[in-house]
């Protein structure tokens, strides 16, 4: 198993920048992400991203503090912090905005047994074009409408989630399927409050979705993820997303040269090119990259 992480690992550092794809329809098109930068070490659990004013803003997942961070798309470096006064990092795990307001999702479940998941919103206009500055948040309290057992099963239930998305009129989140490795996706809505997330559809994902960003011009969504116990990395394009949840029309990349990268948080920041991070693993440290869909994209709309 190490030898095979760190041949991967080498892969990754032969491995050309220019991105690349193979396959036909009957194959999943392979990716070569192009690196980008290590990540500072202020931001090493890097689990979520949302891009805002020319920058790439993440936060760092369980027990870290309540902040989301802003970095420079340059050097990569943190060049301005957003602290959330009244809310708590028990297990954040995605931020999406939907150009009115940002949310932040504390709804990590790897036990399975959490009844306290919620998403924290605010203003987009609050996040000042510079500086840091402290922000007072609302909550979206909720549960999954389709969990009953919430018996401690670490890694063996699919009642976990770590990616969100938002549309004008809804947040949709991705389960992370520990024990069939397949992924729901519920509803909510944005009102603050307590909620009831129902399941509005869901895909045989092959992996565990940890990340997803949806790009409301064109209808597509992305989403991120790694195949469990090997960390083999692999995204999804989801075309024709409709707001009733029924088109989830998808096709998946594979991005074997990162064999070893827990890959959490990814977002769009232009039309068609996506920044993709990855956290610290045992081998590899926090890295980011950008994926060129633009291609595949163009290709789909011209239908």
């Amino acid at each position: 198993m190490k030898r095979a992480l760190l041949f991967g690992l080498f892969l990754l550092l032969l491995t050309p920048v220019k991105a690349q794809e193979e396959g036909t329809a009957d194959f999943s098109p392979i990716f070569f992400p192009e690196l980008k930068a290590e990540l500072p070490n202020e931001v090493r659990e890097t689990s979520g991203l949302f891009f805002h004013n020319g920058r790439l803003w993440t936060h760092n997942d369980s027990g870290g503090k309540p902040i989301l961070f802003a970095l420079d798309t340059t050097t990569f470096e943190v060049v301005q912090k957003i602290t959330l006064s009244n809310a708590k990092n028990k297990d954040w795990e995605d931020v999406c905005t939907d150009g009115e307001r940002v949310y932040v999702g504390d709804f990590g479940n790897n036990k399975g047994k959490r009844k306290n998941l919620r998403i924290y919103t605010f203003p987009l206009s609050a996040i000042p074009d510079s500086g840091d500055v402290t922000i007072t948040v609302d909550s979206i309290r909720f549960s999954f409408g389709d969990q009953t057992n919430f018996v401690y099963n670490k890694h063996e239930h699919d009642f976990d989630c770590e990616a969100m998305f938002a549309t004008d009129s809804c947040l949709y989140l991705f389960s992370k399927g520990w024990a069939t490795g397949t992924t729901r996706m519920y509803r909510l809505t944005k009102t603050p409050g307590n909620q009831v997330a129902e399941v509005v559809n869901g895909f045989d994902s092959q992996g565990l979705i940890t990340g997803a960003d949806y790009d409301r011009k064109n209808h597509v969504l992305v989403v991120v993820g790694y195949v469990k116990s090997i960390w083999k990395p692999f995204m999804y394009l989801i075309f024709d997303f409709d707001e009733a949840g029924v088109k989830l029309s998808n096709r998946r990349f594979e991005m074997p040269q990162l064999t070893g990268a827990q890959t959490e948080g990814i977002c769009f920041f232009d039309d068609g090119r996506c920044f993709v991070t990855a956290e610290t693993s045992p081998t590899m440290t926090a890295r980011v990259f950008v994926v060129d869909f633009r291609k595949w994209i163009d290709k789909e709309l011209k239908k």
